[in-house]
């Protein structure tokens, strides 16, 4: 076995239908990193792959090119349709060709036999993998069935159906860890394991991997356009810089992977320690939301230890032990959990408990679930400076306000108004029946849809998915139906909206969604870390987060 370098902790998977597109995308990801892998069962011909492959590592800028050849049969997983003597010669030429370290599933390896993998470990550092695409195994058997054959790594990768499994693999890599030598070593050094879980719902472990003792992780190829970029470690100064704007990115070659400036600048997986805190985003869609943008570029700017995950929950009360095993520090809610969220919380305050749910939680060290809503201040803080109130100041008497929906955004707007003291409180919406069990509930009064168009008011606040993007060309009103002197969007994305734009169109003074949203977020990182939140820094986040979906055409879920 040839001598192994030191291996860096993110490798970036190259992919490619034809040959051409496979080797460009190996010379893109070598401007970011020395260490790529080439998945050589992508392409109908690895050989022609292999022959170009010498070139093009020497002319590569990166030093030492560290290169992982994967030529993973159909049968176990990947797109190679031959024979394993078939896939064991496309690896032992690719050693010849320059790849320093061969990837070979376990079926394989179990079908050669010893001698054969011996003898392919002899050309260059051998990673022995198994996959499990339906679900995530318990480790210590598939751990005894990789450790049969001598390898250099065992790469064990299941897929995540739920939040424990994730702390499944996480646990796995904790036991795995050597013991620590030395007092002068910070950590236990990582053992020869690379783990994770596939699928979206285990993009926490791709995270989190590398704090728990994986040796490496992988990444999607970064948007094109940004390959001129010097991915250096970004730093943090005072007052950030503009955030860049990222782009498209390319083809994954596994669910849930995430692309290279993803995982090493926004969440800083490279960074992170058993200690650091773990904050997130619990709900069902999650993977579209801005949140772990701006959350993570706060947590930075105020030099906190922690990041910010999407948590994709379907299972509520596996999530509450998941919670405990990560361990987490704190979470935003979504939907549709804002209501359970409140029912499981622990200990909850009063205007929480009237509005019915709950957006966000921070957990103890006993895992006590404390539940508040930030939704109804990111509501009153718009409205504050929007009518130039002072603090504990009330809405003029008389104040008249009309609100556009009867969801839970629509009760967040109802208590935030009554804590302006709000004279009227008017709701309408296109369920006549649902309006009215709304404000029967609430105390407020109901008011025809098709009745706007005669009524005089101080406010309008939506609080309907309409006009939401990705179908920005809707409004919830017609032009002749806007008649408030001032109309409050709750969609941020776009941050303006059809309804917004025709409101101005009218003379109307406009408050977008994303005061809103900025205003939960803030009271969010408030609340879990009892810190002011950098509002500037990540409000210019959000705008070129915002200016991401538009350009990729991405669709967001709007709300959290």
């Amino acid at each position: 076995m040839p001598n192994l370098p030191s291996v860096p902790r993110i490798a970036i998977t190259a992919t490619g239908r034809t040959p051409a597109a496979l080797l460009d995308a190996t010379r893109r990801a070598l401007g970011y990193t020395r260490f790529v892998e080439l998945r050589l069962d992508w392409v109908p011909d690895p050989d022609e792959v292999l022959r170009a492959l010498p070139a093009l590592l020497r002319r590569s800028s990166a030093k030492r090119p560290l290169c992982i050849a994967t030529c993973r049969r159909k049968p176990n997983g990947g797109e190679f349709r031959g024979t394993v003597a078939a896939q064991l010669a496309i690896l032992e030429k690719a050693a010849d060709a320059g790849c320093r370290l061969l990837d070979l599933e376990i079926e394989s390896a179990e079908s050669l036999g010893q001698a054969r993998v011996a003898s392919l470990r002899r050309r260059a550092g051998l990673i022995l993998s198994f996959h499990d695409f339906q679900r995530m195994p318990r480790p210590e058997p598939v751990a005894r069935r990789l450790q049969r054959f001598p390898a250099d790594f065992y790469k064990l990768v299941g897929t995540a159906t739920r939040q424990s499994d994730n702390c499944v693999v996480l646990e796995f890599l904790q036991s795995r860890l050597k013991p620590e030598p030395t007092q002068a070593r910070e950590r236990p050094e990582p053992g020869p394991w690379v783990a994770f879980c596939m699928g979206e719902t285990g993009i926490p472990s791709r995270i989190l991997a590398l704090s728990r003792g994986s040796r490496f992780v992988y990444a999607a190829l970064p948007p094109e356009s940004a390959l001129s970029r010097i991915t250096k470690e970004p730093r943090v100064p005072n007052e950030p810089q503009e955030p860049r704007e990222p782009k498209e990115p390319n083809g994954l070659a596994a669910p849930g992977q995430l692309d290279w400036d993803s995982l090493r600048s926004r969440y800083m997986a490279h960074k992170l320690t058993p200690q650091s805190a773990i904050y997130g985003l619990v709900g069902s869609p999650v993977a579209q939301s801005i949140g772990a943008a701006i959350h993570n570029a706060a947590l930075r700017s105020r030099r906190l230890d922690g990041v910010y995950i999407p948590f994709l929950v379907n299972n509520l009360r596996d999530f509450r032990k998941a919670a405990a095993r990560y361990p987490l520090a704190g979470f935003s809610v979504t939907i549709p959990h804002k209501q359970r969220v409140l029912r499981a919380a622990d200990k909850t305050d009063p205007l929480t408990r009237s509005a019915g749910a709950a957006n966000t939680v921070r957990v103890t060290r006993t895992n006590r679930w404390e539940a508040t809503n930030t939704d109804i201040q990111g509501i009153v803080t718009p409205l504050r400076r929007a009518f130039r109130l002072a603090e504990g100041a009330p809405l003029r008497p008389g104040f008249r306000a009309v609100i556009l929906g009867n969801g839970g955004a629509a009760r967040a707007a109802v208590l935030a108004l009554r804590l302006l003291q709000c004279s009227s409180i008017q709701v309408t919406g296109r369920n006549p029946a649902r309006v009215r069990r709304f404000v029967r509930e609430l105390g407020v009064s109901a008011i025809p849809l098709e009745g706007l168009a005669q009524q005089e008011v101080d406010l309008l606040v939506q609080t309907t998915p309409v006009g939401m993007w990705p179908r920005i060309t809707e409004s919830p009103l017609q032009p002749d139906q806007i008649t408030a002197r001032v109309v409050f969007d709750l969609i941020y994305n776009p941050p303006v909206t059809r309804l917004l734009q025709l409101a101005r169109s009218r003379g109307c003074r406009t408050i977008s969604g994303l005061e809103m949203f900025l205003s939960q977020a803030a009271g969010q990182f408030g609340f879990w870390t009892k810190r002011e939140a950098p509002v500037r820094w990540m409000r210019r986040v959000a705008i070129a987060e915002l200016r991401r979906f538009q350009t990729a055409g991405t669709a967001d879920t709007g709300t959290e």
